[in-house]
C-alpha cells in the first residue's frame, strides 16, 4: 500500500511540474502592446537555442514606412572556445537591412531570407514596443559605435596579416594602439554579449528595462527574456514566433 501511495504521490507532483511548464509557457505566449501615437517600434528577439544552445539575442528596429534593420552582436577577435574561457575582445555589430514586406515575413516565421544569418535564423519569441522616430534615432546613433568599432578593427587586422617587413611591423603597432583604447567597446560572453548590449540599447528609451538591466538581470538571454516579460508594464508586447522544434522546447525550460 505504501509502494502504491508513493507512486500516486509522484504521479501528481509529475503532473504539477507539467501543468505549472504548460502554464508558464502561455502566460508569455502573446500580448499586444499599447501603440499610442507612435509610429515606428522596436522588437527584442530571442533564438531559444542559438550560438550552440546558449541563446542569441537580437535587435530589430522598425521605422514608420515598415522598413527594418536588424542588428546582431557578436564576438569576433577570438573563437567560441576562447570566448568561453572568459578571452574579451572586439565584438561585430552585423546589420541587415529589410525591407517592409521581408520584415512581415520574418515577424510570422522567425528567419531571414538574407545570407549571411547563421545565428539570425529560427528566431522563436519577441518582446515588442512602439516607439518615436526620435527614439528610433537614437537607438540607431548608439548602435552605430559598435558599427565603427568592428569595422575598423577588421580594417587593421586585414592591413596587419597582409603586410610584409617594415610595414607589418608598423601595421601591428596600429592595430595594438587600437586594441589598448581604455573606451574601446569589447565583446565578453559572460558580461557584454549579444544581448547586454541589445538590452543596453532598449534601456536608452525605456526605463523599465533599464531598471531590469541594474537590478533584475539573468545570466542567460533566455532567462532575461522572461524576466523582462514578466515585468515590463503594457506598452510592451511580447510573441511567439514560428514553430519550437524539440531542442527549443528543452532550452526554453
Amino acid at each position: 500500500m505504501k509502494q502504491i501511495m508513493k507512486k500516486i504521490k509522484y504521479l501528481f507532483a509529475f503532473l504539477a511540474i507539467c501543468f505549472a511548464i504548460a502554464f508558464w509557457d502561455a502566460a508569455f505566449e502573446s500580448r499586444v502592446p499599447k501603440r499610442a501615437d507612435n509610429t515606428c517600434a522596436i522588437y527584442y528577439l530571442l533564438n531559444i537555442d542559438g550560438m550552440k544552445g546558449l541563446g542569441h539575442t537580437a535587435l530589430l528596429l522598425q521605422d514608420e514606412n515598415g522598413n527594418g534593420q536588424m542588428f546582431s552582436y557578436n564576438g569576433m577577435q577570438y573563437s567560441l572556445l576562447e570566448c568561453l574561457v572568459g578571452k574579451s575582445g572586439v565584438g561585430k555589430m552585423k546589420v541587415f537591412t529589410l525591407t517592409s514586406a521581408e520584415v512581415d515575413a520574418f515577424l510570422h516565421t522567425g528567419n531571414l531570407q538574407v545570407e549571411d544569418t547563421t545565428e539570425c535564423d529560427n528566431f522563436d519569441r519577441m518582446l515588442y514596443r512602439y516607439i518615436s522616430k526620435e527614439e528610433l534615432e537614437q537607438i540607431l546613433k548608439a548602435a552605430e559605435k559598435y558599427i565603427v568599432t568592428g569595422t575598423e578593427y577588421e580594417t587593421l587586422y586585414a592591413d596587419h596579416f597582409n603586410a610584409t617587413g617594415e610595414d607589418k611591423i608598423i601595421a601591428e603597432e596600429r592595430l595594438n594602439d587600437f586594441l589598448n583604447q581604455e573606451d574601446l567597446l569589447k565583446y565578453q560572453i559572460y558580461t557584454h554579449n549579444c544581448d547586454t548590449v541589445a538590452r543596453e540599447l532598449i534601456a536608452l528609451i525605456d526605463q523599465e528595462v533599464k531598471d531590469f538591466n541594474i537590478n533584475k538581470e539573468k545570466l542567460t538571454p533566455t532567462d532575461n527574456y522572461l524576466g523582462l516579460c514578466n515585468i515590463v508594464g503594457e506598452t510592451w508586447g511580447y510573441q511567439k514566433i514560428g514553430e519550437d522544434t524539440l531542442p527549443e522546447r528543452f532550452f526554453w525550460k
